[in-house]
């Protein structure tokens, strides 16, 4: 029913069923469906990797203000519960109408597989990664969010997991953006799975070394068995990851400053 040749082998068939939940669910409204992600980049890490949906409705499938009826999403939960989804762990889904939100760009050509009806919706531009990633690292607070702090002040078994994995959707396209700014073309970075986009910071330099820190962390630990300190770790290497951005580029923007001053002054 669905092409699935370009996704990694694992994801293929959870992609299919899952697929067949969405469609059968909002037949009504459907205008496409669309996967994107590690399960068709590669570079999925086993056991915390998401397969990341987006569905595009007709606007009458809205009819709560920002989301679906509720026995609808009540329905696609429990079929989609019934599916095993290792080696990943999450099904991520997104719904959109055909016209998108004016902060969200359309998917990165190349970088998503259409499994059903058509895109209705424009293709990101290079223009619009670029803005997108300088808004997002120049707002970006490395201390992070409030969201986290206050999880860091509460604990019970297992309390940190989802914190992290939320954290985790943080830092990774935080690298995507930076490399987008360093120069290296939109549409190339954000078809690179996670292995070679890491490969592209020198390992020698502060980025570099903490993104790799970080990726190191996210191996070790398993995102719902995870001891207290493989979490931590997570989150620290993380964290020195997101101030080591901050500290570039504030050196960028100060490297910047000083050629403008030495233009006005010739």
């Amino acid at each position: 029913m669905f092409d699935t040749s370009r996704l990694v082998p694992p994801a293929r068939s959870i992609v299919e069923a899952a697929a067949a939940i969405y469609v059968r669910h909002t037949q009504p409204w459907l205008l496409g469906l669309v996967v994107h992600g590690s399960a068709l980049k590669g570079g999925f890490i086993p056991g915390w990797s998401d397969i990341d949906f987006q569905l595009f409705l007709d606007e009458h499938a809205f009819r709560v203000p920002g989301g679906l009826p509720f026995e609808t999403c009540l329905a696609i939960q429990r079929d989609l519960a019934q599916l095993d989804l290792a080696p990943f762990r999450c099904i991520q889904g997104k719904t959109f109408s055909a016209v998108l939100p004016a902060d969200h760009a359309g998917p990165v050509p190349g970088a998503y597989l259409l499994l059903a009806g058509k895109l209705p919706v424009a293709e990101a531009t290079k223009e619009q990664l670029w803005e997108s990633a300088r808004d997002a690292i120049t707002t970006r607070n490395p201390l992070l969010a409030p969201w986290l702090a206050e999880n860091l002040l509460q604990y019970g078994k297992g309390r940190l997991a989802w914190p992290i994995r939320g954290f985790c959707t943080v830092v990774w396209p935080t690298a995507y953006h930076v490399l987008i700014l360093q120069g290296h073309d939109p549409f190339s970075v954000w078809n690179l799975p996670k292995p070679q986009a890491i490969a592209l910071f020198s390992p020698e330099t502060s980025l570099g070394q903490t993104l790799r820190a970080f990726e190191r962390a996210v191996r070790i630990s398993s995102p719902f068995e995870a001891s207290e300190e493989e979490g931590l770790a997570v989150i620290t290497m993380g964290v020195a990851f997101l101030q080591a951005v901050q500290a570039w580029w504030q050196e960028q923007d100060r490297e910047s400053e000083s050629i403008h001053q030495e233009k006005a002054l010739q």
